[in-house]
């Protein structure tokens, strides 16, 4: 009775790690988001929390103000 209690336990370890550690039951990780780059710190975050500017029908983005004044300011 004990050994089979510990072949049954082996086995689903053996799956759970198979698995990726529980992960393979249908269960996601976090949103994927998409990321973009900040134009003056060259700095990936997500595009949600982006503000833009259109320049020569190019989108730029920035994590914040701060960031896109100072682009804006040097490159006018």
């Amino acid at each position: 009775m004990f050994k089979t209690f510990i072949i049954a336990l082996l086995f689903w370890l053996i799956i759970w790690l198979v698995r990726g550690y529980g992960g393979g039951r249908g269960r996601e990780g976090p949103e994927a988001q998409e990321l973009v780059r900040d134009a003056l710190t060259g700095v990936y975050f997500p595009k949600k929390e982006a503000l833009t500017v259109v320049r020569g029908g190019e989108t730029l983005y920035f994590l914040n103000i701060e960031n896109r004044d100072r682009y804006l300011t040097m490159n006018r």
